[in-house]
């Protein structure tokens, strides 16, 4: 059924030059949805646009690690919706989708210039298409727990790998039942994240000139390193960003690598809300000697449509999407995230300008670098091998040596 929309949205207009909305109902798919710190946000977004436009929201949630996989099977029943978040690291897979809309077609390049700042744009740039629009954006780097660090009697956040390790230990000591870093060892998505952290804070990387040099000293000390926190109860087994998450927030771990919405993760699992997040304090990546430069890798959502039925101005599908980026809906959205709106007036607007926790995240994240292995063609694949030989070296089933060696054998024939 295809109907004029009542309202246009302000900030459609200026994209759409006011043309009307033709179809009734948007697909959007989301993980956020599934969560329950996100949840009331998607319901309580969908509910305000629904009130201004005739056109309906249909939300599809997945778990974030269902995401990919529900995806390529929509793309294959050719039931894939019309707006679908999208992981800014996952964006280069998802892009090889038929049907993912160039959205520069659609609204414009010039005018998506204006509409964001360069950096954040590029989020959603493959292969010369702006095949996504930057939804939120920040950085992964880490968090300290400041109820934690008093419990174990750290008065200073550490700087260097030598003041991470001995605030572990105090962790572990004075804080019963606690994990002290939060560290991915298991979800192989998640482990990679730690894993490369690590990688470049000891001057390895994973791939070099296309070629895996994971078997390095640098990445052997590295790997060493993180089996090291398993040997000695400074991070736990089975535990994944969500795990580390909800003991963040329980006062159960002092530190662990997350997004600008880390903040909003510890308000709802410490069960105290916004008063909590006092206590959330992003800080660099410790460094092996001090003026080393803080390791941190580039993050965000992004929001992608398919089908070309969507791909024109006066879409709903364009409409829902303009809607959401425009300021009334992203900056308190982002701000309850604990992230930075995207767009150009969004960033710069006094809500965040004076917002204390992203210019301390900020100030953190000196130097965020790519995530190389999302940008594979085979990406899915290479993040497996190194998540099950990282995985095989903390569970002690192989040396940190040979599980180094063997991940360079396959990364190695996987880059072939």
């Amino acid at each position: 059924m295809k109907h004029t929309c009542r309202l246009a949205l302000a900030s459609a207009m200026a994209l759409t030059l006011g043309s009307p909305a033709m179809a009734d109902t948007v697909d959007f798919m989301s993980w956020t949805y599934t969560e329950d710190s996100g949840k009331a946000t998607i319901e309580k977004l969908i509910e305000d646009y629904q009130a201004q436009s005739e056109n309906d929201v249909n939300p599809i949630g997945y778990a974030w690690s269902d995401m990919i996989k529900n995806t390529f099977l929509r793309a294959r029943t050719n039931t894939l919706p019309d707006l679908s978040q999208v992981q800014a690291r996952l964006l280069p897979t998802v892009a090889n989708i038929d049907g993912i809309v160039d959205l520069n077609d659609v609204f414009g390049a010039d005018k998506l210039e204006q509409m964001f700042p360069a950096g954040f744009l590029a989020m959603g740039q493959i292969d010369g298409k702006q095949v996504a629009l930057p939804f939120i954006a920040g950085t992964i780097g880490m968090v300290a727990n400041r109820k934690v660090l008093d419990a174990a009697g750290i008065d200073e956040i550490p700087e260097t790998m030598e003041q991470f390790r001995d605030a572990l230990v105090k962790v572990r000591d004075n804080v019963p039942n606690s994990v002290p870093y939060g560290m991915a060892t298991k979800n192989n998505a998640s482990i990679l994240l730690d894993y490369m952290i690590w990688m470049w804070t000891f001057g390895g990387d994973i791939i070099v000139d296309g070629q895996p040099a994971v078997n390095t000293p640098e990445g052997v000390a590295a790997l060493e390193f993180m089996v090291g926190l398993m040997n000695d109860r400074l991070a736990a087994p089975e535990i994944d960003r969500p795990d580390a998450r909800r003991l963040f927030g329980q006062e159960a771990t002092a530190f662990y690598f997350d997004a600008p919405s880390a903040k909003k993760f510890a308000a709802d699992f410490s069960g105290q809300g916004d008063a909590y997040t006092v206590n959330v304090m992003p800080m660099a990546t410790p460094v092996t000697e001090a003026g080393g430069t803080p390791a941190s890798i580039q993050w965000g959502h992004v929001l992608a449509m398919f089908g070309d039925e969507n791909a024109k101005p006066d879409s709903a599908a364009s409409e829902f999407l303009m809607y959401i980026l425009s300021d009334d809906v992203i900056v308190p959205y982002a701000l309850g995230s604990g992230a930075i709106p995207p767009t150009t007036t969004g960033s710069n607007s006094d809500a965040v300008q004076n917002d204390p926790y992203l210019a301390a995240w900020s100030a953190a994240a000196v130097a965020p670098r790519r995530n190389t292995i999302a940008s594979l063609e085979n990406g899915a694949a290479i993040n497996d091998i190194i998540g099950e030989e990282v995985q095989s070296a903390l569970l002690g089933q192989k040396s940190a040596q040979d599980a180094a060696d063997d991940m360079q054998g396959r990364l190695a024939e996987a880059l072939k």
